[in-house]
């Protein structure tokens, strides 16, 4: 099983060569159609009128060209990449659109979306803090989110499944499935009560029981909740020297 298509956000953030080369070598490795989506985003219309500008149409026209003109610039550096890595087939699509309305109605129907954690400490003009948050909830497809901070010389060989009992955590490992069946090492880890409460454990049964339907060779692991789940989750995975997280979203 392969993910046949990624589409993977193109802007003006500082990350994004960095999340372009980690979509393109996830193509590469699962021989899929890598499609950079370049949201423009649109001038401040309200703002334009009200300025102290004396025509503020033309604002909002050269306001739309600076923005489409930056969305062609990320875009030539996105082909460029691609041709690094000898991707075999790559598209490209600018989108004059705000940037969650461009990526979640030209990525619904990818396999994988890849986007990136919000920077707060480098925020990009027209793109909400938001942003991966709405394209998980309104897009349809998995998210691959890049952190804002790292490199990443590896991804998928060593991944952590991040199990609770819902239905966010049951799609997310249902579909990282082209990832876990090429990964060298896998985790089911859950954290909470241990000693489980009665009936607790029948979800994380179930989920152990689905992955080795699938032939997946893994290690089970539950350990108490000692503090915020999330920041016990990286910990663990950081110590097990793991490159991907699958979680619900």
């Amino acid at each position: 099983m392969s993910f046949r298509t990624i589409a993977v956000h193109v802007g003006a953030d500082r990350r994004c060569a960095v999340r372009i080369d980690l979509a393109a070598r996830l193509a590469v490795q699962q021989g899929a159609h890598l499609v950079g989506i370049a949201p423009t985003g649109l001038p401040d219309v309200i703002v334009a009128m009200n300025s102290a500008a004396p025509d503020g149409v033309e604002l909002i026209a050269l306001s739309a060209a600076h923005l489409r003109s930056q969305a062609k610039a990320a875009i030539v550096d996105y082909e460029a990449r691609c041709r690094a890595h000898a991707l075999p087939e790559c598209a490209s699509r600018l989108v004059v659109d705000e940037p969650i309305d461009g990526m979640v109605r030209h990525g619904r129907c990818t396999d994988l979306m890849v986007v990136s954690q919000t920077d707060i400490g480098a925020p990009v003009e027209g793109v909400a803090a938001d942003f991966p948050q709405q394209v998980l909830l309104h897009a349809g497809p998995p998210l691959l989110l890049v952190p804002r901070t790292g490199a990443f010389p590896t991804l998928g060989r060593r991944i952590v499944v991040a199990w609770k009992d819902t239905r966010e955590a049951a799609r997310a490992m249902r579909d990282a499935l082209p990832l876990l069946e090429r990964a060298e090492k896998v985790w089911l880890v859950a954290v909470g009560d241990v000693p489980a409460l009665p009936g607790e454990t029948e979800g994380y049964e179930a989920a152990a029981a689905w992955l080795r339907s699938h032939g997946l060779v893994f290690q089970a692991h539950r350990e108490v909740a000692m503090a915020s789940v999330g920041e016990q989750l990286l910990a663990r995975s950081a110590q097990l020297g793991a490159d991907l997280i699958v979680s619900g979203g």
